[in-house]
């Protein structure tokens, strides 16, 4: 065994092994997201799990009555009063109570507004103003994680047989992608200071029952 460490090239090892690591992870960079949606939250990346987006819309009723007095009367403008008028008719017009109604509908569904107005010896009495405007509530829900990232291990490998219990013994290195596939590089020198490479590819196999 001490004979195999005197002989045991680990820096030319561990060079090899990382070299061919190296190469895999440049493989591995600028592969296809798939279909998972990326989004950056302050410069950083992260993967979508779950996006939704609530629109509620909630109609608000809003009264306001003002008395006549308070409304703004523009200057009387004064015409001429025909020869021949019917004096009661005048009167009864003049002490009736007149409303008039008017219903603006606003644009993009937004609602509407009523206004009506009392009339009476030739004044407005009060002025009712009904708003029923529809407010639009937009309730959006992100829900994030960081996205996967190649990592790579380190640690060690050794062969035995009959003969010489230990043949060789080295560095392996597992380097583990995105999309949860697994490539190993093990490095070994054996007791001629013959360097044997072993390498090998795993893919994940999910357990769960499909529902």
């Amino acid at each position: 065994m001490n004979e195999l460490i005197k002989k045991f090239d680990l820096k030319t090892l561990l060079i090899i092994g990382l070299i061919i690591v190296i190469f895999l992870m440049r493989m591995c960079e600028g592969g296809s997201e798939g279909n998972k949606k990326i989004v950056k939250i302050d410069g950083k990346k992260y993967e979508v799990i779950k996006h939704t987006v609530d629109t509620q819309i909630v109609t608000v009723k809003e009264t306001v009555y003002k008395e006549g007095k308070t409304i703004y009367r523009d200057n009387v403008i004064y015409v001429e009063i025909p020869s021949k008028v019917d004096t009661g008719k005048i009167l009864k017009e003049f002490f009736s109570k007149v409303v008039y109604k008017d219903t603006i509908k606003l644009k993009d569904s937004l609602g509407y507004i009523t206004i009506t107005d009392t009339i009476t010896k030739n004044s407005i009495l009060n002025r009712v103003f009904d708003a029923n405007i529809n407010k639009t509530t937009i309730k959006e829900t992100l829900i994030v994680k960081d996205p996967p990232n190649n990592q790579v291990y380190v640690g060690g490998v050794a062969g035995f047989d009959k003969t010489n219990i230990v043949n060789f013994l080295g560095p392996n290195f597992v380097l583990k992608t995105k999309n949860d596939k697994m490539f190993s590089v093990g490095v070994g020198l054996g007791l001629n200071r013959n360097i044997s490479v072993q390498a090998g590819m795993l893919w994940k196999i999910s357990l769960k029952k499909k529902k």
